[in-house]
This record gives structure tokens, sequence and C-alpha cells, in this order.
């Protein structure tokens, strides 16, 4: 099938759009109907995509177990005791600020060839810039491109498509805007805001909810999707070549950007959710449990969670483990709530994603 490809770089003035994109970071919608709303053929009202990303690997999951009980010790006070009072460690933004590469690739149907306009792309990633501060993650944006392939656009055909997008080493990050994702092999995959549970769906999704599918999709088992993103290899070393990691990265419903037309997830808050997957951050409701005991994500300041959030509830007003301690997180990036709630990564999770990077993805 021949497969038309337009490519051009876009040289993005960010700086100059970071005022306007400030106040939209901001801005307060406060219509509690949080569903995503018609978007073309791909969405009806109360139906949504899912958040693809796999579950952790038992190497991976080893090392938020092997980090966890490190890196705090790694933090030296007064005369030299290390301590994980959170008194008395340093704020996150004050350690040395992490540089990751980052490359954006638009990739549209013929008939959506214009549906990402430059100023989405600038937004986006100054949304995303933002959403870091507090970690002392910074983004520096090396290169825009758009590709025009109605095939990959619906993510068919995908390790072509990274064969010939990808660029930078392991430690970059490759984000694949697409106006169509789908998934032809939905097992595994988490909602992230569907609805009317179906217990004998093969899929595994959050209880009280089912996926739902595009009426284009060429598969009846392919749900919509907000996006995935690849977790860290922890077999990936200084030696691998791009075969070993080509599949890594970001891949975005283009939909979600700023400005997009899928309401109250059209602010970039899908992209800083699956980036926190690219940096080894799991779910807040990760094993979906309440049990004593139950590792969850890894993280020691984010609250036991059993079940994800749908929407944006007042705060104060979900709890799905009361018998712990702590309210669940529905302002964390790592939750499902749409991005009327998101708000901030914890202080664990932004030291856990830096002990990643060093252990996972810097000079590989």
């Amino acid at each position: 099938m021949h497969r038309a490809l337009l490519r051009h770089t876009l040289i993005l003035a960010v700086v100059s759009i970071a005022s306007s994109v400030s106040a939209f970071w901001t801005e307060n919608d406060n219509n509690t109907n949080n569903q995503p709303q018609q978007w073309s053929s791909y969405f009806q009202q109360r139906q949504a995509g899912a958040c693809g990303t796999g579950e952790p690997s038992p190497a991976l999951r080893d090392a938020h177990k092997r980090l966890s009980s490190t890196e705090y010790r790694q933090v030296v006070v007064g005369d030299g005791d290390s301590s994980s009072n959170a008194s008395s460690r340093p704020p996150v933004d004050s350690l040395p600020r992490i540089q990751v590469d980052t490359w954006f690739h638009v990739v549209s149907t013929s008939d959506q060839a214009d549906l990402v306009t430059n100023a989405m792309i600038a937004d986006q990633f100054v949304y995303l810039q933002q959403a870091y501060a507090n970690t002392s993650i910074h983004y520096t944006l090396r290169g825009v491109d758009r590709s025009i392939n109605d095939t990959w656009a619906r993510n068919g055909d995908a390790l072509a498509m990274k064969r010939t997008l990808r660029r930078g080493s392991y430690s970059a990050l490759n984000i694949y805007f697409q106006t169509n994702l789908e998934m032809s092999d939905p097992s595994g995959v988490n909602s992230r805001n569907a609805m009317n549970h179906n217990r004998n769906a093969v899929t595994k999704f959050p209880r009280d909810q089912e996926p739902h599918y595009s009426s284009s999709s060429a598969s009846s088992s392919a749900p919509n999707l907000l996006g995935f993103c690849t977790l860290p290899n922890p077999q990936i070393n200084s030696s691998s070549t791009l075969d070993d990691y080509i599949s890594d990265g970001c891949n975005i419903l283009a939909a979600t950007m700023p400005g997009g037309s899928i309401t109250h997830y059209n602010r970039g808050g899908t992209a800083v959710h699956e980036v926190g997957h690219w940096h080894g951050l799991l779910h807040t409701f990760q094993d979906e449990t309440c049990a004593p005991g139950d590792e969850g994500d890894y993280i020691p300041d984010t609250p036991q969670q059993s079940t994800p959030t749908d929407g944006c509830p007042a705060p104060g007003t979900k709890d799905s483990c009361p018998d712990l301690p702590g309210l669940d997180a529905i302002s964390n990036f790592m939750d499902y709530s749409s991005d009327d709630c998101y708000q901030n990564f914890t202080y664990d999770q932004a030291m856990r994603m830096r002990s990643m990077w060093s252990a996972m993805r810097e000079g590989k």
C-alpha cells in the first residue's frame, strides 16, 4: 500500500505563548459532568478511551522495591546522618535538573491533516514542562515532525512508524500524537473513564467500567485509546541497540492535546500521565485493593487506593480505602481523573522518577 509521508520540522517559540498557556493551565471549569463528549466519529457522549500502558514487569517491580528502600538514604543531612524524615529532605526543585531530549511526532490521517495546529503542539509542550516543574525534570524540545499516513495514525504498522520517526537514544522521549489512535490488542488495557461494567469482558478494566469502541475501528475488540506509554525496561543498558528499544515512547490521542475536542480531557493531561509511566511511575490505584501490606504503586506518600477516579469529584469525597490513612489522590497525575482535576506529583513520586532516570535511562 502506498503511504504518503509528509514531514517537516517546526521551530516552536514556546516562550512567546507561555502567558496564554499559563492562563489555560489555571482555568477552573465548574462543570461537574466530567465525561468526554463526541469528537468526530471516535467518541460518543459518556464514552471514553483507555490508558493502554501495560502492567509492570517483575523486574520493574523489583526495581521499585530496591529504589524505595535506598533513595532516601542517599539524602545526607546535618552532620552526615541520613534521614527519610520529610522535613529534613531538600525540595526536589533544588536538586540538579534532569534534561530530557524530547521529540514530538504528529501523525494524521489524510482527512485530518490540519487537525493538530502549531499552537496545540506548543501548548502541549508548555503544559508538559509546567506539570513536571516541581520534579526538577526539564524537557528540551529537539524537534517536531508531521506525517500523513492513514495506517500509522490508527497505530497500524506501529513498528514501521517508529523505525521511521523515532529520534535519539533510550534516554530520549518520543511522543507520537495520533489523530485516530486505536489498539489492536486490548489485553491488559486499563480504561481511564468508561462506564457500565461488563463482567464477561476478557480485557482487564476497573470495576464498574467496560470498554467502548469507535465506530470506525478495524476490529470490534479494539477500544478507543487516550494514550499509552512504555515503562522503563531494566534490561536496557549502555550497549543496547536501537532494535532493543525501538518501541519505546508514548502514543497519545491527538484530541487530548490542549485545544482538542474531548471535553474535560483536552488540556494536555493525558500526555503528562503517560510520560509519568515512561519515567517509571505506576497508577495510584495499582493492584486495586485495600489489602493491608499491598505495595500498590510503591510510593510511600500516595495513599492506598482501590479504584480509579472517574471525572473530577469534589475534594475530600473519594476514599476507596476508608480503613486506611489518607484520601484518594484525585488531583494526582497518575490517577484516572479528568484533566480538570490534575494538579501534581507527590514528593516521593518526583524522587522515584529521578531515581528511575538514573537507574534506567541516563546515559543509555
